[in-house]
């Protein structure tokens, strides 16, 4: 980055290259303009920013496989969360990750490739994820996979689940006088085509389906959380629960607020932890710098 700014050519008077030099070295020595692969991924848009020797990621609103402009209208995108995930791993400044999630879930496209990797990145630098509203479904799907998960009072967790839906609206086009003729290759290829009858075959095709991608939510849950079929399935059933309730059943590790999480990991100054006064003023910095 700093290499590019003092050799790229430029359009520029002469007589001011002297003073545009003078005012990058001020800033690569003020600390405004640093180098890593976190400070890179947070220039190109990415939601992560460093706070010290923690990288800390924001995951907020619904979750699509690529969010990119449509993060300014309150999505999340997979596949940014993944390269902010695998940026904090390849920076040698980071030794911890804060995973800060408020997501209702969402598409299960890219689901099982950014759970992997939450747990390829975990193995290497611990990851804490840290609710701030609610975890729920796709959202708890990856969020399994990391080495701790946190909570605060009010928040809600779980939703464990896969759903689909179906309309049949074959006897309103028919009262319309509306007939809709499928032209396919196969009973199942028309499924859902508005104005078509929804058969009992091609209901069982969807919820087959759906139970295909419930049990790789299973799967990983029972990976990532260490628990049994049986304990999961006690609460896999689209309920959400209160943080108290998370921890007894297994879903969470314990009850606290994003700034004791983050005054537990970050390191201020060699062996020394933030107060949780100083993590709350470094949190409201991040939040007003977007993350």
């Amino acid at each position: 980055m700093i290499q590019s700014l003092l050799t790229n050519m430029w359009m520029l008077w002469s007589g001011q290259a002297q003073q545009v030099a003078d005012m990058i070295s001020a800033a690569v020595r003020a600390g405004l303009v640093t180098a890593g692969p976190v400070d890179e991924a947070s220039r190109d848009g990415l939601p992560i920013q460093k706070l010290n020797n923690v990288a800390i990621i924001k995951t907020s609103g619904p979750m699509i496989k690529n969010a990119g402009w449509l993060t300014r209208y309150g999505l999340a995108g997979t596949r940014e969360t993944q390269a902010a995930l695998l940026s904090a791993a390849a920076d040698d400044d980071i030794e911890q990750i804060a995973w800060v999630m408020d997501t209702p879930g969402g598409s299960v496209d890219g689901l099982e490739e950014l759970a992997n990797v939450v747990a390829q990145v975990n193995a290497q630098k611990p990851i804490t994820v840290q609710v701030d509203g609610l975890l729920a479904s796709a959202g708890y799907y990856v969020a399994s996979q990391a080495g701790a998960i946190y909570a605060s009072p009010g928040d809600l967790i779980g939703s464990i689940g896969t759903r689909t839906a179906l309309y049949d609206f074959s006897k309103l086009y028919e009262e319309a006088g509306v007939k809709a003729i499928p032209v396919d290759t196969g009973e199942h290829k028309s499924a859902g085509l508005p104005g078509t009858k929804i058969t009992d075959a091609q209901i069982a095709e969807f919820q087959r389906i759906v139970d295909g991608y419930f049990e790789m939510f299973l799967s990983a849950v029972e990976r990532g959380r260490g628990m049994s079929r049986k304990e999961l399935l006690k609460v896999a059933d689209g309920r959400v629960f209160f943080p108290e309730e998370s921890k007894e059943y297994g879903l969470i590790d314990g009850v606290q607020t994003l700034t004791q999480t983050l005054g537990a990991i970050v390191t201020q100054a060699p062996g020394k932890r933030l107060t949780a006064k100083a993590a709350g003023e470094r949190l409201r910095f991040l939040n007003a710098q977007q993350i």
